[in-house]
């Protein structure tokens, strides 16, 4: 049951601080008190919304345990950041403090023997369209965490070794498509028990980039160290889930 809790407030924590979350209330976050009370606020709303399907008194009183402490983490972020540049390890940290929560929280539940199921009604619709709805959930959640969490991750832990002057839009946007079409590919074929295909995939990308590559040993460890993190991410999260 551990498992159970977890994921679904792993999913809820994705939604909330990420997909509901733009670059610009990030910045913003960062400078005034007033949009951390505006996101943590979104936070708790998104929270909300999805845990319906699973809906129990147990998990409304933990989001809101997970909401506040989700406020006081960016609160300490926010005096962090006037008084220091913010950096990679800065945003590792806030995760894992984030993840902790709710593993704590997820913990606590098992132990005191909360029960976690899906509401009857679309626990039937789920199983008569796809015919099993717990692995309905699992799907969703890992694709939603192979994608923005994961660009978003991959580019704070190699922005440090990126190439000075490689800083065309076009390459990262077009980079940051690769990476997410990869990790699918990768996640589909560990899902069929393909894992020596995945070697394909990394050789279309190395061939697309060979130049580069050649020319920048600079370019070659940050294009290495990017798909490695980037593969790495995929299975992780796999079996994470599965």
């Amino acid at each position: 049951m551990f498992r159970s809790f977890f994921l679904v407030l792993i999913i809820a924590h994705v939604f909330g601080d990420f997909y509901f979350q733009s670059n610009k209330l990030t910045e913003k976050k960062q400078k005034s008190y007033r949009f951390v009370l505006v996101h943590s606020l979104i936070y708790f709303v998104v929270l909300c919304i999805c845990i319906i399907p699973f809906w129990a008194k147990s998990l409304f009183i933990t989001i809101l345990v997970l909401a506040a402490a989700h406020l006081i983490t960016d609160s300490c972020k926010l005096t962090w950041y006037k008084r220091h540049e913010h950096n990679y390890i800065t945003y590792f940290v806030d995760q894992v403090i984030h993840v902790g929560c709710i593993a704590a929280v997820s913990a606590y539940l098992t132990y005191n023997d909360y029960m976690l199921s899906i509401l009857p009604v679309l626990d039937d619709l789920l199983t008569k369209v796809i015919g099993e709805s717990e692995k309905f959930f699992l799907w969703v959640g890992l694709i939603l965490l192979i994608l923005k969490p994961a660009n978003v991750t991959i580019k704070q832990l190699t922005e440090r070794f990126k190439p000075n002057g490689d800083t065309e839009n076009s390459t990262e946007n077009a980079g940051a498509l690769i990476g997410l079409l990869e990790r699918l590919i990768a996640i589909l074929l560990i899902s069929i028990g393909q894992y020596a295909a995945i070697a394909l995939v990394l050789t279309a990308k190395s061939v697309a980039r060979y130049n580069k590559i050649s020319e920048s040993k600079q370019f070659a460890e940050y294009y290495l160290l990017g798909t490695l993190a980037s593969l790495l991410y995929a299975v992780l999260a796999y079996f994470l889930f599965f």
